[in-house]
């Protein structure tokens, strides 16, 4: 037979796992459809040149963006869209992507808009 001690400690990891989920925020349909895995979640700041290999591999263009204030190399490099007329954002299946790096490691994105004729 299981001890009352017991029973209370499992009763209070229960409530507390309970607790935890109460933050948890649920995206709208609309927002799951378009982002499902967005870029934001998949490449951040301090990602490193190695990880966005792994997971999205070469880049269709490196673009050389000079140098910082300490001599650090900066770059962008440039994801085309494999799909651009689907409407879910995951890595650069629909939407170009540039990705800036200082070193070795991100310190932005962003959507490239395609440009419009005149």
């Amino acid at each position: 037979m299981v001890n009352t001690s017991l029973k209370i400690f499992l009763v209070v990891i229960f409530i507390l796992s309970l607790q935890a989920c109460a933050d948890v925020k649920v995206p709208t349909a609309e927002y799951a459809l378009t982002h499902p895995l967005s870029t934001k979640t998949m490449v951040v700041p301090g990602t490193s040149k190695g990880e966005v290999l792994e997971k999205w591999g070469e880049p269709s263009d490196i673009i050389d963006e000079g140098y910082d204030d300490r001599g650090i190399k900066k770059e962008a490099w440039i994801y085309e869209a494999w799909f651009p007329n689907t409407p879910i954002d995951f890595r650069h299946l629909s939407r170009r992507k540039k990705i800036y790096f200082t070193g070795d490691f991100v310190t932005g994105h962003e959507d490239i808009e395609d440009e419009k004729p005149l």
